[in-house]
């Protein structure tokens, strides 16, 4: 199958690559296109009008088929995009990292952001792009297979993540450890949005304990610190909602045209527009075991474990067809309600991977009370990657 981007990709870029992701995720495609119609209650304009919606159907007779034309070689089933996204989901859970600061005497506070990513093992559509990029004059024009379309590429991001841990030692557990976790953001927040017709809002709620297995040891009157080994588990529950609205790049002949009548002529001005929506709901059990030594300011963390996670992403598109103006007819002409439209659905849905095996590690500074951290996390069987800040204090 042949795209050709030069303009898409030119005039809206991230447009273009969320075109590309739903190349993967068409499970059916069903295109219903009605052109423009018009009705009239004065008799003497009822012959024109129905000479008019004849040629209206005629100018727009190769439309639904050059729709179809351009979906017929996608293949009928894709479950790798979803599940790419589900997944992102699962590896994006853990904001606001607490990862080898366990050992505070009563609670520690942090506040931070979590991005997560997941790749497909082989980029041979991602080398293909940049090949043409590379090699194309003036535009981006690639071929790219059936095998290609079944990316798994899917991405997620928990931009505010807060959680409170506390040490239940003194009223529950000796060297047990338990975490709150939030996490909230919505694009209506944002005065000034990033791009007009995007949408984005997650929210996450989570516990997690963790259990002190070997208490930590201070060598150098505590410059040199190691915090022991941690194992730990918890229940996370994140949603993801992902939304855009846009008017496709199209040629203006196809979007502006005029209809010679007796009585006048038609000029209509139309808008196509793209909707997609990518939500995702996940489940997250992680069970893990972590250590960290700190030396000096400096705290270095390393752990595995797995997330179990459940849920799923569904990924929909859609688009309408519409009249945005028309003039040059005499009152007493009027547009039909209905018409024209265009209906067409691509999508699929997908669960996450069950058990997510992953290594985790964290660079941070530890200065007295206040801690900063980088953790960053991959996901083995499906090669995904974690990578956040953390910033709180610990008493």
């Amino acid at each position: 199958m042949r795209i050709s981007i030069s303009d898409l990709a030119g005039k809206r870029p991230l447009l273009s690559v969320f075109l590309l992701f739903l190349a993967g995720m068409v499970f059916a495609v069903d295109v219903e296109f009605t052109a423009p119609q018009f009705y009239t209650n004065i008799p003497e304009y009822q012959d024109i009008v129905q000479k008019l919606n004849m040629d209206l159907i005629s100018e727009f007779s190769g439309y639904e088929n050059q729709i179809r034309d351009d979906m017929a070689g996608l293949p009928s089933s894709f479950p790798n995009l979803a599940r790419a996204f589900a997944n992102s989901s699962v590896f994006s859970s853990d904001g606001a990292s607490q990862r080898g600061y366990e050992g505070f005497n009563a609670f520690s506070f942090t506040v931070g952001s979590m991005g997560a990513l997941q790749l497909p093992k082989k980029l041979t559509l991602l080398n293909e792009i940049k090949d043409a990029i590379k090699n194309g004059e003036g535009g981006i024009d690639f071929d790219f297979g059936r095998e290609n379309m079944d990316m798994r590429l899917g991405l997620d991001v928990q931009v505010f993540n807060a959680q409170l841990g506390i040490n239940t030692s003194k009223f529950l557990l000796n060297g047990l450890y338990l975490g709150f976790k939030f996490s909230k953001f919505d694009t209506n927040w944002i005065r000034a949005k990033p791009l007009s017709g995007f949408s984005f809002n997650t929210m996450s709620v989570g516990i997690n304990a963790s259990y002190q297995l070997i208490k930590r040891k201070r060598i150098l009157a505590g410059l040199f610190v190691w915090r022991g080994l941690n194992i730990g588990t918890g229940f996370i529950w994140q949603n993801t909602s992902l939304g855009l609205k846009s008017s496709l790049p199209m040629d203006d002949d196809l979007l502006n045209r005029s209809i010679p009548t007796p009585i006048g002529t038609l000029n209509m001005q139309l808008d196509e527009v793209f909707n997609l929506n990518i939500k995702t709901s996940t489940i997250i059990i992680p069970v893990e075991a972590m250590t960290s030594i700190r030396l000096g300011f400096l705290n270095l963390a390393l752990g595995a474990g797995v997330d179990i996670a459940l849920g799923a992403s569904n990924i929909k598109a859609h688009g309408s067809f519409d009249v945005i103006d028309h003039s040059g007819l005499p009152p007493g002409i009027e547009l039909m309600d209905g018409t024209p439209s265009l209906k067409y659905s691509l999508g699929g849905k997908s669960s996450p991977s069950f058990l997510n095996v992953k290594a985790m590690g964290a660079v941070g500074i530890n200065i007295g009370p206040v801690l900063f951290d980088i953790p960053v996390t991959y996901y083995f069987l499906d090669n995904g990657y974690s990578l956040g800040f953390t910033l709180g204090f610990t008493i």
